[in-house]
């Protein structure tokens, strides 16, 4: 009894954690951007099609720093970087970016478990299908 609370007490210390690690990389990932310019930055955001408000709000997200679309893509066995399409990749980054999920993600890539079970919370889902349709495996 006291082992099991000893070891939930530390992973929830892991957790913890990792959550300050995370929002410290965020808050310096954002800094970065935003350091770039105005026009860079609002060149970027038009691409993908998010405003300043919503890449802010997104960024407060877990795992915000990190690209979790190219992980996931690979993953699900499409290759990040066979895009025809600038349109498709920007939606879909916008998608991910965005995505209430990003800790599920996270933890299932981290796991090696990814391409088992994104088809149950990943709103990119359909378009990995699409994808992996369309030829641009890896």
């Amino acid at each position: 009894m006291a082992g099991k609370l000893i070891s939930e007490t530390v992973e929830a210390w892991r957790s913890v954690i990792s959550l300050l690690a995370d929002r410290r990389r965020s808050r310096a990932a954002t800094r970065e951007f935003w350091a770039m310019g105005m026009d860079e930055c609002t060149g970027i955001l038009n691409d993908i099609g998010l405003s300043r408000r919503e890449f802010d709000d997104a960024m407060r997200l877990p795992y915000a720093s990190e690209d979790l679309l190219s992980s996931a893509m690979r993953s699900a066995g499409i290759d990040p970087d066979s895009f025809q399409s600038l349109q498709a990749h920007g939606f879909m980054a916008r998608t991910c970016i965005t995505c209430p999920h990003r800790r599920q993600c996270h933890d299932h890539l981290a796991a090696f478990d990814f391409e088992s079970h994104y088809q149950d919370f990943c709103p990119n889902s359909q378009n990995f299908a699409d994808l992996l349709e369309n030829g641009l495996s890896t």
